[in-house]
């Protein structure tokens, strides 16, 4: 079994990850769910989290903009847990918000990303593949 840890400050969307993950027990997960990013890393760390996935849209930020706690968040979490795998969640629609995710993965910051356009099914399909 995997623990997943959702960081995000979206909690109607991850409570809706989560339950439906639920209905799924063939997907073998462990769901926390994440929704102060300051204390993220150590909830990380204590739920021996094997991937972290992080809404990169920051409410407190404007929607083009990734903000520097989100790459400071990123670089933490391969510091303190190595083995955790980072999958970004995404803006189909900001150009900008793409590039950095992109970058991201690129500079081996985040393993992997997704867009919120793409269906639960690609997510999990993403997450199968760590």
């Amino acid at each position: 079994m995997k623990n997943i840890g959702f960081i995000t400050t979206n909690k109607m969307f991850a409570q809706s990850f989560a339950e439906t993950i639920k209905t799924r027990p063939e997907l073998d997960y462990n769901i926390f769910l994440l929704f102060n990013p300051q204390q993220a890393i150590v909830d990380a760390e204590v739920m021996k989290t094997n991937i972290a996935i992080i809404d990169v849209v920051n409410e407190n930020s404007a929607v083009s903009e990734i903000s520097e706690n989100f790459l400071f968040l990123c670089e933490k979490l391969r510091k303190n847990i190595p083995e955790c795998q980072i999958l970004l969640l995404a803006s189909q629609y900001d150009k900008s918000n793409r590039e950095k995710v992109i970058n991201a993965v690129k500079n081996k910051i985040a393993d992997d990303f997704v867009l919120y356009d793409n269906s639960l099914e690609y997510l999990f399909a993403k997450l199968a593949a760590f």
